[in-house]
């Protein structure tokens, strides 16, 4: 059964902490372990007002969490960056999926967002795979990008552009 996607509320920073403390989710983001609810309640916060967090619902529970950021600066307004999580036990099941698919529905229809961007593991062949899945294409390669794990990883750069905003090719 597909999830349900919906803004976070106060009630469920408990359970987006406890998506954050598997080190198989922290070691593919650039967190710290050991974040208290009280962080992630204010991370998104802190960073502004057009700020949004949404959640996954199954079986009644936080199973994923995603952030959107869009860029503050004036000449970037058209731009967003976000950050996705999936509690463990719930990975391959739609999740995912079903956050992604309601991100690009924000950021095509309400947000006027022209570009989504983030920046992924190299090595994490089922996030690059879900991004591809919705569009997003890889732009350049950060080598030894993040320290994870006591060894230097490196990262791709990917991005999607919304198709009905597209009126010339991208540069490059």
């Amino acid at each position: 059964m597909k999830p349900l996607i919906r803004a976070a509320n106060e009630k469920d920073y408990d359970e987006i902490k406890e998506i954050y403390a598997f080190d198989e989710v922290m070691e593919q983001t650039t967190q710290l372990p050991h974040r208290d609810a009280a962080f992630w309640k204010g991370f998104y916060a802190a960073k502004g007002p057009s700020c949004m967090e949404l959640v996954a619902i199954s079986e009644g529970r936080v199973i994923g969490h995603l952030g959107i950021l869009p860029d503050g600066n004036p000449r970037r307004k058209h731009v967003a960056s976000f950050g996705i999580a999936v509690h463990p036990e719930f990975q391959g099941r739609g999740a995912g999926s079903a956050l992604m698919e309601e991100l690009i529905r924000l950021g095509d229809n309400w947000l006027d967002i022209l570009r989504l961007e983030l920046s992924v593991f190299s090595d994490n062949g089922t996030a690059v795979a879900l991004y591809r899945k919705f569009g997003f294409v890889i732009e350049g390669e950060a080598r030894y990008d993040v320290f994870r794990r006591g060894r230097y990883a490196s990262g791709y750069r990917m991005a999607r552009y919304n198709p009905a905003r597209i009126d010339t090719p991208a540069p490059g």
